[in-house]
């Protein structure tokens, strides 16, 4: 693995953090409760999947007048819930 120096480290440091600051925005900005389209986009996977995590309880939706309505919440938690290590630097 390449080592990378203090200012390459402080580069990476600002790109994360914006990253994450768009990200909080953005999920603070959209509703609780998300229709199918919106939640394809706002999770990044496909309708199929999205189907299949509610059907298996991973997260939260139903069908409200014939459609699914997904909550926002239940997919950051689930996506919170799959802790990964990124090793050291």
């Amino acid at each position: 693995m390449p080592q990378i120096d203090r200012e390459q480290m402080e580069a990476l440091a600002e790109l994360v953090a914006l990253k994450v600051m768009k990200t909080v925005h953005v999920a603070s900005t959209l509703p609780r409760w998300l229709t199918m389209e919106e939640a394809v986009v706002y999770a990044k996977t496909s309708k199929r999947k999205l189907r299949t995590w509610v059907d298996e309880g991973y997260i939260y939706g139903f069908k409200r007048t014939g459609k699914y309505v997904i909550d926002r919440e239940s997919i950051d938690n689930w996506y919170n819930s799959e802790r990964i290590s990124i090793g050291r630097f």
